[in-house]
């Protein structure tokens, strides 16, 4: 199967997973929370795909404004513990560190996101798997899993703070998180 064909098929199985999974756990959510709506879960998994689409763009193009878009204009990122005490946080410097140049023919895939309403909005975690390209069929060269604050702002949901952790390590989430 050549890679084209490869990385379809994977796409195809996750988004299926997901339209599936999420569309009924939307519908359960509602009768918990009245605020809360499928759509709101649709608009949160399309931000997902914008930001690895973002991430994935920055890699080909160097500019960070798409990736910073993610996130509210004060958004926080916290990637992993060598960020636990000093996290990015606004706009210009996640776009400075996303317009850096960036190695190699990369490619982000988010397997699954559960979402989670809060009080404030919601909460959201995911796996994040970054594949080698160049590689047939793709390999999996890292993976972390990552926990979100969301908020519903003016221009839609947004990334109020991510904090990553590197899954091999088992790295807390709430390493520097001292609110």
């Amino acid at each position: 199967m050549k890679r084209s064909g490869f990385v379809g098929v994977v796409v195809g199985i996750v988004m299926g997973i997901v339209v599936a999974g999420g569309g009924s756990w939307a519908f359960g959510q509602q009768k918990e929370s009245d605020e809360f709506t499928s759509l709101d879960y649709a608009e949160i998994l399309h931000l997902y795909s914008k930001y690895i689409q973002a991430v994935d763009g920055i890699w080909m193009d160097g500019k960070g404004e798409h990736y910073a878009d993610a996130f509210t204009d004060d958004g926080i990122m916290q990637a992993g513990p060598q960020n636990a005490k000093t996290p990015l946080v606004g706009r210009e410097k996640l776009i400075k560190m996303a317009s850096r140049p960036q190695p190699g023919p990369f490619r982000h895939i988010v397997p699954n996101v559960q979402v989670h309403p809060t009080p404030g909005g919601a909460e959201a975690w995911a796996y994040i798997m970054l594949l080698d390209m160049r590689q047939n069929p793709p390999t999996v060269v890292s993976h972390r899993a990552t926990k979100d604050t969301l908020v519903k702002t003016a221009k839609g949901w947004r990334i109020k703070r991510r904090m990553n952790s590197s899954i091999s390590t088992n790295t807390p989430f709430n390493v520097g998180w001292d609110d």
